[in-house]
């Protein structure tokens, strides 16, 4: 988990870039709660340009985030495609060898009910405090994980 990238050795070819392996697996949860299915992994890659501002690439390596999938609001039960695993391989084809990076991986699952979505839904619909229906709160999420870090310092 994490780690350091250490420079390419003399000789190497630099400007290809590191390549990374992503791979998961969805959490199987339990009877009452299965884990959700997986949409997407991501590798984040972050570094700071030459106006000294912290820079932020998102790229989807496995998976789709327009995949479908959805929740019935109305019962939680998840609808639409997912996966039990993905896995994706994905080279930087902006690698700068003279530069600076982090790299780390996220995991997206399909969207899924909040708790408090659960809670509302399992009173009478009379008996629901006006928090089960405030906008400012929304019904569903996607749940995320992320690998540690790995570093890349220029030699």
């Amino acid at each position: 988990m994490g780690g350091e990238l250490p420079p390419p050795p003399p000789g190497a070819d630099a400007g290809r870039g590191p390549v990374f392996v992503a791979a998961a697996q969805r959490d199987p949860g339990t009877r009452r709660f299965p884990g959700t299915q997986l949409q997407r992994i991501q590798i984040v890659k972050g570094w700071v340009g030459d106006d000294g501002s912290f820079h932020q690439d998102v790229i989807d390596v496995a998976g789709r985030a327009d995949n479908g999938a959805d929740v019935n609001r109305a019962t939680c039960t998840p609808r639409g495609p997912g996966a039990d695993a993905l896995c994706g391989v994905w080279r930087d084809p902006d690698f700068d060898p003279s530069r600076r990076a982090v790299y780390y991986a996220r995991v997206v699952e399909n969207p899924s009910c909040r708790w408090h979505t659960y809670q509302c839904l399992s009173l009478p619909e009379d008996e629901r405090p006006a928090g089960c229906d405030d906008p400012r709160v929304p019904p569903t999420l996607q749940e995320r994980a992320w690998t540690s870090p790995i570093w890349y310092t220029p030699s």
